[in-house]
């Protein structure tokens, strides 16, 4: 009795500790807003499903702890492992539905019916560990120490199983989760900046196509000879905007695209008139349409049907034409963003310097786009006017520079995308597609996967022979 008051205390201190990593994990700041309009259909509209792969783990992770401390409050000789489970798995429920819940106050915060998918789990999962906490002690001590009276035959086959698993798991994941499933359809379609005005790109802008489907290779060839009649023809274009065209060029009304408004870092009013856009054309050295820090274009509205439209084919194709003013900006600076922000986006092309840089909103990417970054070296070396189309399609990427033969591609593997499931931020992980080196991802996958499988195998083997020893010596 005394034991099961000792468990007690540590489950209640356990619980308070774990209950409070929580709340700092999912709903810090604190500073809670109420929606306008709020009421119990916008609760349900404003839960998303789906978020990313990162965001699985962490959330598994950061339940484990209170399924623990749940398994230890209400630990009883007479409670069976399968009731201690169903308490844990369905308070983790209950928990992570309030969290989500309190996020719809927090203007920082999605609320995701996934997170208490997985944050259930991770629940469950940290019952699971205390209640079978002497057989997996037992089972690793055996595995070290190599004394064979801490393993079984059974406990050594079920480790290798669920081993293998967990892996076949984890590259399943990684292969489905190539897709746009997890984009905001509430960005807009911002040129020449970011959505909140802070990472202007100076340079010109002559076209911009975006289609929700992939190029193949001979389409490539064609749009690289004749963009601005090529792509009109396509049934795929979703939107397309030629700025050497001022009655097209900011609102393109057959494809439901919102209007795009020019705007000011001095005013927060929009500019429109057909007056203005004569007037920065005239005054520009180059083709197209200056953007800079002091004027950018954004759409009035979020680009929603873009987003449904690219979001539901899982592709797309972009093309632009642009010429640099400055072969030294930062930040990175935004050419192209679909984004609320500089941490929320779905799609960004920008320029760094000299290189060409580029984030794309997977499951796997993450929300920020940025597990990894990719970047192009050398394309922004000179003042003449680029032109740039990349495709997505089937896990793969392709950028095209210039002319059909100047290609790079990347294609999502879990061979070169299992570095995600690190629970934190792999900082700086930048692709560089020039000479990226997809062996080198290759080789560090197989030798992580392997390793603890060769390793099982290996105390298998000594275990049935040192059986076979000792059954021979009883004869």
């Amino acid at each position: 009795m005394n034991t099961n008051k000792a468990h007690q205390r540590w489950g209640y201190l356990l619980l308070i500790a774990s209950l409070s990593a929580i709340c700092v994990a999912t709903i810090s700041p604190f500073e809670f807003v109420i929606p306008p309009g709020f009421s119990g259909r916008l609760i349900i509209e404003d839960f998303n499903f789906g978020s990313s792969v990162k965001d699985y783990l962490q959330n598994i992770l950061l339940f484990i702890p209170f399924g623990i401390s749940l398994a230890l409050i209400f630990d009883r000789p007479q409670r069976q492992t399968l009731s201690i489970l169903v308490i844990a798995g369905l308070s983790g429920a209950v928990v992570s539905t309030v969290v989500e819940v309190t996020q719809l106050f927090l203007p920082i915060r999605v609320s995701n019916l996934t997170d208490i998918i997985h944050n259930s789990l991770g629940s469950t999962l940290g019952g699971i560990l205390y209640c079978w906490r002497r057989n997996i002690t037992q089972l690793v001590s055996g595995i070290i120490t190599g004394d064979r009276r801490k393993l079984s035959l059974k406990s050594l086959l079920i480790t290798i199983a669920g081993y293998c698993s967990i892996v076949i798991l984890g590259v399943w994941v990684l292969l489905i989760n190539v897709t746009l499933s997890n984009w905001n359809e509430d960005f807009y379609l911002v040129i020449g900046n970011e959505a909140t005005g802070d990472r202007p790109w100076n340079g010109y802008i002559d076209n911009l196509y975006i289609c929700d489907r992939s190029l193949n290779k001979l389409e490539v060839e064609q749009a690289f000879k004749q963009a601005d009649a090529f792509f009109p023809q396509l049934t795929s274009l979703v939107t397309g905007f030629n700025f050497n065209n001022l009655p097209n060029y900011y609102q393109d009304n057959s494809r439901h695209i919102a209007k795009l408004l020019w705007h000011s870092s001095s005013s927060t009013n929009h500019r429109d008139s057909s007056s203005d856009l004569s007037k920065n054309q005239e005054s520009a050295k180059k083709s197209g349409v200056l953007v800079n820090s002091q004027q950018w274009l954004k759409t009035s509205q979020p680009a929603t049907f873009l987003q449904q439209k690219l979001k539901k084919t899982d592709e797309f194709t972009l093309f632009l034409t642009i010429s640099t003013n400055d072969l030294n900006q930062i930040g990175p600076a935004r050419i192209i963003t679909l984004s609320s922000g500089i941490y929320t986006q779905n799609l960004v092309v920008a320029q760094e310097r000299t290189d060409l840089n580029f984030r794309l909103r997977t499951p796997i990417t993450g929300s920020n786009a940025t597990q990894p970054k990719f970047i192009i070296p050398q394309v922004f070396n000179n003042y003449n006017p680029q032109q740039i189309l990349i495709t997505f399609a089937d896990n793969k990427l392709n950028f095209y520079l210039d002319n059909f033969a100047r290609e790079y591609s990347f294609e999502f593997t879990p061979a070169n995308s299992f570095l995600i499931y690190l629970p934190w931020e792999h900082k700086n992980w930048i692709i560089n597609l020039e000479n990226f080196e997809i062996i080198r991802y290759q080789l560090l996958f197989y030798s992580i996967i392997f390793a603890p499988l060769i390793l099982l195998f290996g105390v298998l083997v000594s275990y049935l022979i040192a059986s076979k020893s000792i059954f021979n010596k009883r004869i």
